[in-house]
């Protein structure tokens, strides 16, 4: 509505502060039937303090939604939303592909999912 882009960012490492504890089999099942994710993260000390890791932030460019006006009246909302979802997506997987490098993870791959 008013034409204000969204920042993809990127941080490389943050999956290393904490741990999560492995819960028992029924606590799992449970978990699937209340539909409510049943999880224990822990880091230094079985605290929520993070453990020690080193953190690269990535930006990328800049994702614009589709201007409002006359030429792009056939557009709707949701459209111009899935749209810019598309290429807030697009623009994450290319940060984190040209820096994984720079962090060590040349081997990794970054899988977006989206329901």
């Amino acid at each position: 509505k008013h034409g204000v882009p969204i920042l993809p960012v990127y941080c490389f490492g943050s999956t290393k502060l904490l741990r999560r504890l492995q819960l028992h089999p029924l606590i799992e099942k449970l978990s699937l039937l209340l539909r409510a994710s049943l999880v224990v993260f822990y880091g230094q000390w079985f605290l929520p303090i993070p453990f020690r890791q080193k953190l690269l932030y990535v930006m990328g460019n800049p994702v614009y939604p589709t201007p409002d006006g006359p030429g792009n009246a056939d557009y709707s909302i949701e459209h111009r939303a899935e749209e810019m979802l598309q290429n807030y997506c697009n623009e994450v997987l290319r940060i984190f592909d040209s820096q994984k490098e720079s962090y060590g993870w040349s081997h990794k791959t970054l899988k977006l999912v989206q329901r």
